[in-house]
């Protein structure tokens, strides 16, 4: 998991209808709903995207690790991503309350601060519902019994970011998409990592909100002005063109996305219809800033894969 700053982790319980599993970790049973799974499963695999980190990838000398079982080559190695699944080896002693403690305040079961990597800064703003919905997904996982990453340092907290700092739809409340786009900003500011990628660097980033990462010579894919300016942004991209390039991973003029956009089956692939249009309708409607350095235009074309 990750370090983070205060702030209380969410306090609802499960429900008991449509029971899917229990989670008897940390003192606790707990019934989770098969909705509750269902959206954790999203939500994981296709929005906050877990398995960038905590899964281990197949690699012509490493097997591929069981989901969220841990990376022990995350970083280079020197910062292990630990194991998510609800064995004793990850979390399977831990609490709901501190499973959630440590994805939205970066602070694990034994209130060690952890490291930023892991955007707590972000999740922070996750609400209670998904929060659990996550827990619940990890509870239902097949366990890995590998301890992976209990040598992590501690780390020096960072303030979590406000969603109030980031910019508003220019839609008017009594606009029919207006509920969408709302939505679209507490996904891009509690859970998927849009912001994370596409501001100019910080954990949390302070400024240039969603204007994009300059391309250097050694990254010259890189993360561009996604506000809708006309010229260096997606200016004249829809709601639809933006979900389009999430789940499919083209952009409006047909052309693959690459480097680290997670589209398609990167994950984003898997976020739901009403997600991805919620997203879309958001980043189509925030205030357009003119950014030359970052326009998409100026990324090269996907390198060719022998």
């Amino acid at each position: 998991m990750a370090a983070g700053a205060g702030g209380a982790a969410g306090d609802g319980e499960a429900g008991n209808g449509g029971s899917s599993g229990e989670g008897g970790s940390g003192g606790e049973t707990h019934t989770y709903t098969t909705a509750q799974v269902d959206r954790g499963k999203v939500l994981v695999r296709s929005v906050a995207l877990c398995g960038g980190c905590h899964t281990l990838a197949a690699t012509s000398t490493d097997p591929a690790g069981l989901e969220l079982g841990g990376n022990p080559k995350f970083k280079n190695s020197t910062l292990p991503a630990p194991n998510l699944t609800d064995d004793p080896a990850g979390i399977g002693e831990w609490s709901d309350q501190q499973v959630i403690n440590a994805i939205r305040n970066g602070i694990d079961d034994e209130g060690r601060q952890l490291d930023p990597i892991m955007p707590y800064w972000l999740f922070h703003n996750m609400s209670d519902a998904d929060a659990l919905s996550i827990v619940a997904f990890l509870r239902s996982l097949p366990h890995a019994s590998v301890a992976v990453g209990e040598a992590n340092p501690a780390a020096t907290a960072v303030t979590p970011l406000s969603p109030s700092v980031l910019p508003d739809t220019t839609l008017l409340s009594t606009d029919p998409e207006y509920a969408a786009a709302q939505q679209g900003k507490y996904l891009v500011s509690g859970v998927a990592q849009c912001v994370r990628c596409h501001s100019p660097a910080g954990q949390p980033p302070s400024a240039g909100f969603f204007t994009g990462v300059a391309p250097t010579v050694q990254t010259p894919i890189f993360a561009s002005n996604i506000t809708p300016d006309v010229t260096t942004g997606i200016g004249g991209w829809t709601a639809a063109d933006v979900v389009t390039a999430l789940k499919v991973g083209t952009n409006k003029g047909g052309v693959a996305l690459c480097g680290s956009m997670p589209s398609a089956g990167k994950g984003y692939g898997g976020m739901t219809d009403a997600d991805a249009h919620a997203i879309g309708v958001y980043l189509t409607t925030i205030p357009a800033v003119n950014s030359p350095t970052t326009a998409p235009s100026l990324e090269p074309a996907c390198p060719v894969t022998p």
